[in-house]
């Protein structure tokens, strides 16, 4: 678990959304009156404005595990007890703020401060139309270093975030390991 979860480094994020799809239903143009009442209109979103914040969530998060900061790893979550992070491997979720400061308090052991990288070659994600749910995904070729021996790895990276109160944090981020090659 440890090793993984070291291996995590800044493969999240940064570069992570910044290819965002926006997830916004089509217009045909051929509603009728009748489709129209049925299905309200939601108010139009700034989805350049949401995927903006997003990246900063990102940055803030790839930052403190960069400085090896919990507090403000955390404060990149959800406090909702069904907030969760997973792994690759069996048993590895932790479910609830209390669990995942636990799993991250692990991370921060197995790397050196200021090594972590991160490119992630291949990225997507979306924003809802209402502006309050978005989605990410992405696959990172990270290296970190430990005792001054660089390691090099990759991650595949899956995410979900959710704006409350005027803030975006994640609700959901699942890493895992490459574990073999394909296309």
């Amino acid at each position: 678990m440890n090793k993984f979860l070291a291996e995590v480094g800044l493969a999240l994020l940064t570069v992570a959304f910044s290819a965002c799809a926006t997830q916004q239903p089509a217009n045909s143009g051929t509603a009728t009156a009748e489709n129209k009442r049925e299905t309200p209109e939601l108010p139009k979103v700034d989805t350049a404005k949401s995927v903006e914040e997003i990246r900063g969530v990102l940055a803030k998060h790839d930052k403190a595990l960069n400085d090896k900061n919990l507090d403000t790893v955390m404060s990149t979550y959800s406090t909702d007890s069904n907030t969760v992070l997973m792994g690759t491997g069996v048993g590895e979720r932790w479910v609830g703020p209390e669990a995942i400061k636990s799993a991250y308090s692990e991370i921060l052991k197995d790397y050196e401060t200021g090594t972590l990288s991160t490119n992630c070659d291949w990225r997507t994600g979306g924003v809802d139309a209402a502006g309050t749910t978005a989605w990410l995904a992405a696959t990172c070729q990270c290296s970190d270093s430990m005792r001054g021996k660089r390691r090099e790895y990759v991650l595949n990276v899956s995410g979900a975030l959710e704006k409350h109160n005027g803030s975006w944090r994640f609700t959901m981020l699942h890493m895992s390991n490459v574990t073999s090659k394909s296309g």
